[in-house]
């Protein structure tokens, strides 16, 4: 059995000023989205075998407050070949996974990680007009569980749904 975690990074900041998208650092809001991810996490999820972060200022934010006093995650690797990738892309760095891991998490960003997370829910390639998610927010996280004993199969099989997470939308103030 295997298992991959997918986390899109939390709520970024647009007001400051940063010099290039690669580091927009969370907002306030992303920044309570991914410590209420944390607790909820905390009862539900035991252990990481291996992370894949997106090396951006972000997800290392979102990385890092998901795993603040806890020892979720036992290997990781921050790297640039998360940032901006592409379903093929992703699908690659998974399948190159040692099978030493059962279980994998990436932090990552759209449309990347929503164009993963439904070829792996329903194994079509495309998706110009239909998505299994109204919108693969910021904050959220997908648990999907695959019957299969080596990563490079899991092309061969459907992923089954163990935890879909999404933070609370918060009203906005007149």
């Amino acid at each position: 059995m295997k298992t991959i975690y997918l986390l899109r990074h939390a709520k970024s900041e647009w007001d400051k000023p940063f010099k290039s998208d690669h580091e927009r650092p969370l907002s306030k809001r992303g920044r309570k989205n991914a410590k209420a991810l944390r607790e909820f996490l905390e009862e539900r999820i035991k252990e990481i075998d291996m992370a894949y972060i997106s090396d951006s200022q972000r997800t290392t934010e979102t990385f890092e407050i998901l795993t603040k006093n806890n020892r979720i995650v036992w290997n990781k690797k921050f790297t640039d070949k998360v940032y901006e990738a592409n379903l093929n892309e992703l699908m690659d760095l998974i399948k190159s996974t040692d099978d030493e891991y059962n279980s994998i998490l990436i932090v990552g960003h759209n449309p990347g990680l929503e164009s993963l997370a439904n070829y792996l829910i329903m194994r079509h390639n495309t998706f110009a007009d239909f998505s299994f998610f109204e919108k693969f927010s910021t904050c959220a996280f997908l648990c999907l569980r695959f019957s299969i004993d080596h990563w490079a199969d899991v092309t061969d099989v459907q992923g089954k749904l163990g935890l879909y997470w999404l933070p609370i939308k918060e009203e906005k103030k007149d």
